[in-house]
């Protein structure tokens, strides 16, 4: 085997990953499970928990297997997880169905989480330029957006022939991308004595900065996500047509894409601004909820959106860096599980106190103690990020 050859063709493949394994029916979701399985808004907030505690539960076993069985077969079995996941949804359209499909998709996507991450970055540890992982992590990105754009911009338009249609459009993406990993292939890893360990309860409590970081990164990067379902309801509250979400989403992948060049740059910047732009971002979205103006809530979802799609490399940049180890795919899914662990709670929560006042007030609620946390937030992660002796043996 040509290892630089191997390596070229996974990089190069990797785009197709990013593209298939979009959610391209994520706009309707919590609409369809209203309309088409009986589901209230609260009932939404505890399959959002459900998912978050799943992959809570797999994320690090997805990320080991990963790293000891191949990073190509961890895609896999994503790949076929997600696919009987929206198999499920069309199928069995009921509570029951929806809550196991629901199951699989979240095991599905912490089999996809650290995995194709770990695979460039052992390609470009063979062709000896991690350098350039911020680089072509966002360049890759850049590219899969603008397929994006399309897929998720026009697969919701089908909606209103069917509702089932999104989800079998997204059993054919999620078969293209199983498709594609037969054309690519894991690299030789050279063993580093250095690893990564997550510390003893000992060492966290005796360590306050590291239990701060863990909850108070777990709650920023859970908020980018658990609002979702819940801002696309509020969207429909505000008169915005479920058919033409979509584009929301798919102008988000266009800004996503021309944000693409500028990201290499944030990896440059303190670590400190970073951290600011990131809760700027977080919480003008869920202020914006106070407006009731679908035209404002879609401005500051598309902006973060787009940036939410670059967050996680910069940290991941961060973190690989810091922290060099043979178990990339296990480092990355223990970062990837600190938002999973609030995920757990966050969405009930979010979805609590829109049903206790409206869902624009306890959008904008949301966003207020965002702003809260961000003193805790700010403090804990340069703290963490500035002391690497602390987990690494």
């Amino acid at each position: 085997m040509n290892i630089i050859k191997t390596a070229n063709k996974n990089i190069k493949l990797f785009v197709f990953i990013r593209i298939f394994a979009k959610r391209v029916f994520l706009p309707l979701s919590a609409i369809f499970f209203i309309e088409n399985a009986g589901f209230t808004i609260r009932d939404v907030g505890l399959l959002a928990a459900f998912y978050s505690f799943t992959q809570l539960l797999v994320e690090i076993p997805t990320g080991y297997f990963a790293d000891k069985v191949g990073r190509v077969a961890s895609i896999r079995m994503g790949a076929i997880s997600c696919a009987i996941a929206t198999i499920l949804y069309v199928v069995f359209t009921n509570k029951f169905g929806i809550f196991a499909g629901a199951m699989f998709e979240a095991i599905g996507y912490s089999f996809l989480g650290g995995a194709g991450e770990a695979l460039i970055h052992d390609s470009l540890v063979a062709k000896k330029q991690t350098h350039d992982y911020t680089r072509i992590m966002s360049k890759t990105m850049s590219i899969s957006l603008v397929a994006n754009a399309i897929l998720v911009s026009l697969v919701p338009m089908t909606y209103y022939l069917d509702p089932r249609y999104p989800f079998m459009l997204g059993t054919l993406a999620y078969l293209s991308l199983l498709f594609v990993t037969f054309f690519m292939h894991d690299l030789p890893r050279t063993i580093i004595t250095t690893k990564f360990v997550i510390p003893q309860f000992k060492q966290i409590v005796g360590k306050r900065y590291i239990l701060m970081f863990g909850l108070t990164f777990g709650i920023i990067s859970g908020l980018y996500g658990s609002g979702t379902d819940t801002f696309n309801v509020a969207l429909k509250q505000f008169g915005v047509r479920p058919d033409l979400m979509g584009w929301i989403f798919g102008i988000s992948s266009v800004v996503g894409a021309a944000m693409g060049p500028l990201i290499k740059h944030l990896s440059h910047i303190k670590l400190s601004y970073y951290l600011m732009i990131d809760v700027l971002v977080l919480s003008l979205t869920y202020l914006a909820a106070f407006t009731r103006s679908p035209y404002i809530l879609g401005f500051f979802m598309i902006t973060a959106i787009s940036f939410f799609r670059y967050r996680k490399i910069i940290y991941q940049n961060y973190l690989l860096t810091i922290y060099p180890s043979n178990y990339k795919a296990t480092l990355v899914s223990t970062m990837n599980n600190l938002e999973q662990l609030n995920s757990v709670w966050l969405p009930i929560f979010i979805t609590y106190l829109a049903t206790r006042t409206s869902l624009s007030l306890g959008l904008g609620i949301t966003g207020l103690l965002i702003l809260f946390i961000f003193p805790f937030f700010h403090y804990s992660t340069l703290r963490f990020f500035a002391k690497k002796e602390q987990l690494v043996v």
